[in-house]
């Protein structure tokens, strides 16, 4: 039997002669005495069950502890996500609108501010108009004789999708640079409107629905059907008696008064959202 001569480098050799010129290694006295001990009692070879430390963050004492700070933590959070409020940017005509069955005149804005909460149902009256914004967000223009339950304004970072419900009337929207990457969903009688950053007008009338697109594009769609994209410059109307949605250009009407508030409301937008 033959043997292949041993390869190493140099450098393993020497590790290698290091190694065996080590010293034996010394039993440590107290192990010494605890096998003597187990050996004399008979405790060699017994089954024994190996217990672990619990990890601290397993310990009930630290669960306990650690409740009301993660509670505290979700709360931090849900309150610096939280959007903008709705203030009132402006009123137009007199009257009395209705919110949540309390009315107030509209020369009154800031008891009607303080009134307006997301979820909030108001009522306008036939002679008058209401701008309310959530700042940097978007601004909704209530017009006369509409009624709107109001929506939340999207979260900074999570609950980015509101929505609102109007049973008849007009709503005029247009969205600021925070209103990016969130969407507005706006249910009526018989259509469904999806809004992801434009200037719209939604208008219930007796017959159905119609949406009109300024600028952007808007998804609408009979409530329980498929949505189709509007573009700028189009109008989808939502019929309530069970016809087909129709297609058109923007009711002329609306060009301008979307234009208006647009324009008045940019510079206003763009400065809440710094």
């Amino acid at each position: 039997m033959t043997h292949e001569p041993e390869r190493v480098t140099p450098q393993e050799a020497r590790a290698r002669d290091a190694v065996r010129g080590l010293g034996a290694p010394r039993a440590d006295a107290a192990f010494r005495e605890r096998l003597k001990r187990d050996f004399v009692t008979g405790r060699i070879g017994e089954r024994r069950v190996l217990e672990l430390p619990v990890a601290w963050h397993r310990r009930l004492a630290w669960r306990l502890a650690l409740a009301p700070v993660a509670a505290a933590l979700a709360v931090v959070v849900a309150l610096a996500n939280r959007g903008p409020a709705w203030t009132v940017r402006g009123t137009l005509g007199d009257g009395i609108a209705v919110v949540d069955q309390f009315p107030v005149p509209l020369g009154h804005a800031d008891e009607l501010q303080r009134r307006l909460h997301p979820g909030a149902r108001l009522r306008m009256p036939e002679g008058g108009q209401v701008e309310l914004a959530a700042a940097g967000s978007m601004v909704i223009q209530v017009a006369a004789g509409t009624e709107l339950t109001l929506p939340a304004s999207p979260g900074r970072w999570f609950g980015r999708s509101v929505t609102a419900t109007t049973a008849h009337g007009v709503i005029r929207v247009t969205t600021g640079p925070a209103f990016h990457g969130a969407r507005l969903h706006v249910d009526t009688p018989e259509a469904s409107v999806d809004v992801l950053g434009t200037t719209l007008a939604v208008i219930c009338e007796p017959a159905g629905t119609c949406v009109c697109v300024f600028d952007g594009v808007v998804q609408v769609g009979a409530r329980g059907a498929a949505q189709e994209p509007v573009s700028s410059g189009h109008r989808r109307f939502v019929f309530n008696d069970g016809r087909p949605p129709e297609m058109a250009g923007i009711r002329p009407p609306e060009i301008g008064r979307l234009d208006d508030l647009r324009a008045r409301q940019r510079s206003w937008l763009e400065r809440g959202s710094d």
